[in-house]
């Protein structure tokens, strides 16, 4: 909404202040690396917003539209969990559900100077360096340890998104430093091209085909949108990327290796269609609120069978997949928090869709504007392309989804080259 003065505006914006931001830059750092100290450095994080915000009357300024969706993306699972009797009510998860929302939400009505971007893309793309080496480092010396993971992150699917995200916002920082007017210094530009092309290498060596499908998304898309927009030659940025994509498969066949492996067995999908079919027969037992959040891993195989026996319609055990989770954002989100939670799920993908095609930079924009567009970009295909391989928008890279669509919202496209 157009302010109606100078003064009006000013009262309205809300900006970090240094001490919000260094715990802001400290839980970024913490994210993939330590479970404690990110908790705490979040919660320092979250309780000085709102003391600061309450003392100066000043929550920043956001759409009513997008508070009430936020407020939505709250109060549906709360709704689920009440309501998931008999299934576990699993309070804890409303933790993480606040946790990343609120993030979003804050930043959404906060706004953050072009250094303060440049360097929360710095920490984020930093401490995932380090939790790799962290990673490779337990990797050598644990037996039991198969995949490369993030210490904090866990999984190797959820840290393989998780390095999706940190890969794409080190490409859009590349492409910020190297190409938007005014970037005259040679080392900040080859590091920022260096570190976009080691952090693609290590989300290939990740070993997930879904990350790599979300990666390649929301990287050729900015660029495409980049490279049109600033009327620049495309095809030098792509064949390196090719180049290092290669050498990295080369080296580190792992997905390769796993796709022979499904194509041999007869399930290319690795039984995601399996647990869709779960999915949904939960979604018919309780159509409107699911079963509560996370509570997909209390479903079993007898319960399916009677369900299915009740309706009269033949069960097989095959059919189905009784996992910890649905393996898809969508699917998972019908079964855990029904007809509801899907369409909140639904108008976030759209609104954030929209919210990304008004807010795209022009071509004079400068490269913080790039940075928090492609930030928001980068945080959508977390969770809605890379969604579609597994359970995404929770935990740690939900945080940093939710991080790319406050900056996202944050953005003020009618500053050009100035502050925010």
């Amino acid at each position: 909404m157009q302010l109606a003065d100078s003064s009006s505006r000013h009262i309205a914006v809300r900006s970090l202040n240094r001490i919000e931001f260094v715990l802001l830059c400290l839980f970024s750092i913490a994210l993939p690396i330590v479970e404690a100290p990110k908790n705490i450095f979040w919660a320092l994080f979250l309780l000085l917003w709102i003391g600061r915000s309450a003392q100066t009357r000043n929550w920043g300024q956001l759409s009513i539209r997008w508070d009430a969706l936020f407020a939505a993306l709250l109060a549906v699972p709360i709704i689920s969990v009440v309501v998931s009797a008999p299934y576990p009510h699993k309070w804890n998860e409303l933790g993480d559900i606040a946790g990343y929302v609120s993030l979003g939400w804050m930043l959404a009505r906060s706004r953050l100077t072009p250094r303060q971007i440049t360097i929360l893309f710095i920490c984020l793309i930093a401490a995932t360096l380090a939790g790799v080496a962290q990673g490779y480092w337990m990797l050598a010396t644990d037996p039991k340890r198969v995949w490369l993971q993030l210490n904090s992150v866990g999984h190797v699917n959820h840290s393989a998104l998780y390095g999706m995200g940190i890969a794409s916002l080190a490409a859009v920082l590349s492409c910020a430093e190297w190409f938007t007017a005014g970037v005259r210094d040679n080392v900040k530009r080859g590091l920022a091209a260096l570190g976009a092309l080691i952090m693609l290498a290590v989300m290939i060596s990740f070993g997930s085909r879904g990350a790599l499908v979300a990666y390649l998304l929301s990287v050729v898309v900015f660029l495409v949108v980049f490279a049109r927009t600033r009327k620049i030659r495309l095809w030098p940025i792509a064949l390196i990327g090719i180049i290092v994509a290669a050498g990295a498969l080369a080296l580190d066949p792992k997905q390769i290796e796993k796709t022979e492996v499904n194509i041999k067995a007869g399930s290319i999908t690795s039984a995601r269609a399996e647990a869709a079919h779960t999915a949904i027969e939960v979604w018919r037992h309780r159509p409107l609120t699911g079963v509560g959040p996370a509570n997909f891993s209390a479903i079993s195989p007898t319960q399916i069978e009677s369900w299915l026996a009740e309706r009269g319609e033949p069960y097989a055990r095959e059919h189905f997949l009784f996992s910890s989770h649905a393996h898809n954002l969508f699917f998972n989100t019908l079964a855990e928090r029904g007809l509801l939670g899907i369409a909140v799920l639904v108008t976030l993908c759209f609104a954030w869709l929209a919210a990304l095609l008004c807010r795209r930079p022009t071509a004079d924009a400068a490269g913080w504007q790039w940075a928090s567009w492609g930030a928001g970009w980068s945080g959508w295909c977390v969770v809605f392309a890379g969604g579609m391989f597994n359970t995404t928008l929770h935990h740690e890279h939900g945080m940093l989804a939710m991080l790319g669509l406050g900056l996202l919202l944050a953005l003020d496209t009618r500053s050009r080259t100035g502050n925010p």
